[in-house]
């Protein structure tokens, strides 16, 4: 049975001690994570921002609800789900993966195995807080799961890592498509802020105020009392104020008009940048399709550029790390979405057609049918 090491900090120093699976502390399996550092990170800009939130959920949902079906190592296929020794919701469990692939480009899950080496638990491990271990020419060799100030090392044989293919180095995992999307995300945060401080600020634009002359400095008291109560709030914006000299007010950025505080021009094009990155369709997020036939197209262009190739990656680590070793494969059935059933249906009228015709004989079409 493979040993885990739990190191922690300790009189400055690190203390690395043996212990059990069932000796790990609760904090290992139910990390409490908060935001990340700058509030500008993948998952900060999720949690704020609708259209990558949107985006980002529709790929997770997407995964999760495509229909799936079991077979055995040489191809049989299986009337009903198997029985596994361990607790699985693949839905949730797909769900997850996915979110997560999309958020850091790599996806964790932890085979808990009792000492016959049978896989008894599946356990989600979130990307914050797994760390892939190299040594030299080695490669990788391992991974450390660390959760506050502790740290436990994890074989191999113990953790499913799906990583996105890496396009910098050799090894590791690639960009998550959110981090293409970041600094797009980042321009529709900051709009928002904008409009949400100018409305914090009673409406008002940051704004000049000057006084001709030498002002008293009774005059200048009166002046900053009044601006202050002025760009308080629109209650306290036309309270009169009593000066000798005349004072100039002048807006910094002009008047604005309320339609064009959320910048449409700026915030449609990053929003469809974040579509983009994303691979959803930018009628998907938008419900701007302008027909029927419009979104069915981009339908069938989202699952077969975007989630198919995804659950491939997916069900190719799950099969190799997982099911495999108890017999059975998961396979991805996208054929059995209506879409892809409707297409088929099309395809076979064509081919009946072209054989009514005497274009094509029977054995072409069972062929071009693939029958």
């Amino acid at each position: 049975m493979h040993k885990h090491y739990l190191v922690t900090a300790a009189n400055g120093g690190l203390t690395v001690k043996s212990v059990g699976l069932d000796a790990l502390p609760a904090a290992a399996w139910t990390p409490i994570l908060g935001a990340d550092e700058g509030g500008g990170s993948a998952l900060d800009l999720y949690e704020r921002i609708p259209w990558l939130y949107r985006g980002v959920n529709l790929r997770a949902d997407a995964i999760a609800g495509l229909p799936t079906s079991w077979e055995t190592l040489d191809g049989a296929p299986l009337d009903t789900p198997p029985k596994l020794p361990f607790a699985l919701d693949l839905a949730h469990l797909l769900n997850l993966i996915e979110g997560w692939l999309a958020l850091y480009g790599a996806a964790y899950l932890f085979k808990g195995m009792n000492a016959a080496r049978r896989v008894k638990q599946v356990h989600p491990l979130h990307p914050r807080t797994v760390t892939p271990v190299y040594e030299g020419e080695r490669g990788l060799v391992g991974y450390e799961r660390q959760v506050g100030g502790e740290r436990i090392a994890l074989g191999l044989d113990e953790v499913i890592a799906i990583w996105l293919p890496a396009r910098r180095a050799e090894l590791g995992y690639g960009v998550p498509p959110v981090r293409a999307a970041l600094s797009a995300a980042g321009m529709l945060q900051a709009a928002d802020l904008f409009g949400e401080q100018y409305f914090q600020h009673g409406a008002v634009m940051p704004t000049l105020i000057s006084i001709e002359g030498m002002p008293s400095p009774a005059d200048m008291e009166k002046l900053e009392s009044w601006a202050g109560r002025a760009m308080s709030g629109l209650r306290n914006a036309f309270r009169p104020l009593a000066l000798r000299a005349p004072v100039k007010v002048q807006p910094l950025a002009g008047n604005v008009e309320l339609g064009k505080l959320a910048l449409p021009e700026l915030t449609d094009k990053k929003r469809e940048d974040i579509a983009t990155a994303l691979g959803v369709p930018h009628s998907l997020l938008f419900s701007n399709a302008a027909n029927y036939a419009t979104a069915r197209q981009d339908d069938l262009h989202f699952y077969d550029k975007t989630i198919v190739p995804e659950a491939r990656r997916i069900e190719a680590a799950l099969n190799a790390g997982l099911f495999e070793r108890h017999g059975v494969r998961l396979r991805f059935r996208p054929d059995r979405l209506e879409i892809y059933q409707s297409l088929e249906a099309q395809k076979a009228d064509r081919v009946t057609a072209l054989f009514s015709a005497k274009i094509i004989s029977k054995d072409e079409a069972r062929q071009l049918m693939g029958i």
